[in-house]
């Protein structure tokens, strides 16, 4: 349906032209990017004056992978395994992501060539030579792409770990800008949000928006939109971006703002990867709350007339108090009548949280009910949220040090995320679901989908992912941005995932599970479907969705897509960027080495 939408604006507009000139390219010639057992890959002598160039490094790729079984030997162990979940570890090295791929669809292969810039003049040299020698390009930050965009074989791998720095800013005015200025901050791509909180919130008592997981890297994560624990609060980071430094396909430097290069501007505010490679962000800074707090707790009904009680209970609780700037974070639902809440919360006394609660914990507490998980429920200075010391003396079970990175005992992941790393995805999808469905006229569909779905496989509704309820002001703000307008009308966003954690080809007890991945698979797909059924209009989150998606234009952008597709011809008209599920890339093959002809629709 929103294919067919898309399709129909694109005819509407008179931009169906460049979506099919974009197709008509590969008649300029050669379109295959070159691999190094081509005749004209690059010679060693010319691979040594791009290295002379540059004043950061030019090697070689290496793994997590190869690393930790170089120090045992060739055998795997716990203390192994534990470095290949350990987010940070793994960015240590060029040749690891954070995904190790997805069923019938990529898996983590190391680039022919890695290059490591220092500044932007760096990331410069290194776009012009892979233009120059038609190269294929790929771009890694933090390396949390689910769709494979940071790896590929035979390319050559921009990595941004040494474009650092952060600076704040008292009054900050775009360039080419008029007025006051607005407090901000502004960082180099290649930082971490750990590092970029400790800095802002912890250090100077201000507020950022950024992402949830402590290991993202910034760049990446505000072009795709980008959500935090406090997104109802705070907005997405692409909507607080104020100015971007970029590298685009011609070797330009440019600077994009809301007065100059406006259009890249916008796309770049969450119209996904491929613009280019950003090498300075600036983010506005806001006043920091006074607290934030967490509430935890997880429940199991004995039968399904017990569920379902509960169910409803939470969709009260959702309906009257959750679709609100104080919340964010996570509810979920799972096989044998379980639930698990694992909510954040701004400036509200523990009692007040209590009482929200209450007609959920106090059935919980009932007959026919048991607590799997006892409630946990605390509140902090905000500026202690991601405060290192403050976390491992007072609440050390909430976080994992990470203590096997080069920075190790510096930087801590939140205790539970380290399921997602190091995984090879069965299947994520992800829907957003309209405010409408709490409503007393939709709530027992909405209870009985839950119901249902829940029998298949585990499923989350993330608030924080939906801006219903957020201040007119942050909706304003979103809706200067690329990002499927459903988000404006979400309560919270389906997400729904699969994975095998640790596969390693031909290690006994490691191997990929593909019968028990292609199961997880399908029920993955059960419970999208079930939501859709109700949900079928609204659009899905461009990062955290199906990798076989046909219409991931539409699902991503809606009628956001021909706009994008227009400045995408405009800043990148041969594909130097492009990548799985990004704007232009369907004129290419999935592996992003062939430009492909006919119908990109």
């Amino acid at each position: 349906m929103l294919r067919r939408t898309v399709l129909q604006l694109l005819a509407s507009t008179g931009l169906a032209s460049l979506w099919a000139g974009s197709a008509s390219l590969a008649a300029r010639g050669s379109v295959d990017r070159i691999r190094p057992s081509d005749a004209n890959w690059p010679t060693a002598q010319e691979w040594e004056a791009l290295a002379g160039r540059i004043d950061g490094a030019l090697e070689e790729s290496r793994s997590a992978l190869e690393a930790v079984m170089e120090q045992s030997g060739g055998a795997v162990t716990e203390e192994g395994l534990n470095k290949l979940v350990n987010p940070f570890y793994l960015q240590d090295f060029s040749g690891s992501t954070q995904s190790q791929g997805w069923l019938d669809g990529w898996k983590s292969v190391q680039s022919a060539k890695v290059g490591i810039p220092k500044t932007a003049k760096d990331v410069s040299e290194l776009v012009s030579f892979a233009r120059a020698h038609n190269l294929r390009l790929v771009i890694k930050g933090g390396g949390h792409s689910y769709y494979g965009q940071s790896n590929a074989p035979d390319s050559l791998l921009v990595w941004t770990r040494d474009l650092t720095g952060i600076e704040l800013h008292d009054s900050f005015v775009p360039e080419g800008g008029r007025g006051a200025g607005v407090p901000a901050v502004s960082v180099a791509s290649g930082e971490k949000f750990i590092d970029l909180y400790g800095q802002v919130v912890v250090g100077q008592g201000r507020y950022v928006q950024g992402g949830g997981c402590t290991s993202v890297g910034v760049g990446g994560h505000a072009q795709s939109g980008g959500f935090g624990h406090f997104s109802k609060f705070g907005g997405m980071t692409s909507a607080n971006l104020l100015e971007a430094e970029i590298v685009v396909a011609s070797g330009e430097i440019l600077i994009a703002n809301a007065y100059q290069n406006s259009d890249l501007f916008w796309a770049l505010k969450g119209g996904g990867a491929g613009w280019g490679i950003t090498t300075r962000l600036t983010l506005a800074t806001r006043d920091l709350p006074a607290r934030f707090g967490f509430i935890g707790f997880g429940v199991q009904a004995q039968d399904e007339r017990a569920y379902r009680a509960l169910v409803e209970a939470v969709i009260a609780v959702a309906r009257d108090n959750l679709v609100d700037p104080a919340w964010g974070e996570q509810i979920h639902f799972a096989p044998d009548h379980k639930m698990f809440v694992k909510m954040t919360f701004i400036d509200l006394a523990l009692d007040e949280v209590r009482r929200i609660w209450a007609p959920v914990l106090d059935l919980a507490a009932g007959e026919g009910y048991s607590f799997t998980e006892e409630l946990v429920l605390y509140d902090t200075p905000a500026r202690k949220w991601w405060d290192l010391e403050f976390r491992a003396r007072e609440m050390p079970e909430t976080i994992v040090l990470d203590q096997a990175s080069s920075k190790a005992g510096t930087r801590f992941f939140w205790n539970g995320d380290n399921g997602e790393t190091n995984v090879f995805w069965a299947g994520y999808e992800s829907a957003w679901l309209s405010q409408g469905l709490l409503g007393e006229a939709k709530a027992a569909m909405l209870a009985d989908t839950i119901i249902d779905a829940a029998k298949l496989v585990r499923f989350a509704f993330h608030f924080q992912k939906g801006l219903a309820g957020a201040s007119e002001e942050r909706l304003a703000d979103a809706r200067d941005t690329p990002v499927h307008p459903s988000v404006l009308d979400a309560f919270a966003l389906l997400l729904v995932a699969g994975a095998q954690q640790n596969v390693i080809e031909d290690v006994a007890g490691q191997e990929m599970d593909e019968p028990a991945l292609r199961e997880k698979a399908a029920r993955i797909k059960g419970v999208y479907e079930r939501f859709r059924a109700i949900e079928p209009d609204t659009g899905s989150y461009s990062a955290e969705m199906n990798f076989h998606e046909e219409d991931w234009q539409g699902m991503a952008w809606g009628d956001n897509y021909p706009r994008l597709l227009a400045i995408k011809n405009r800043y990148d008209p041969d594909g130097l960027f492009t990548g799985h599920h990004q704007v232009g890339s369907e004129v290419w093959s999935r592996d992003g080495f062939v430009r492909i002809g006919g119908d990109s629709g």
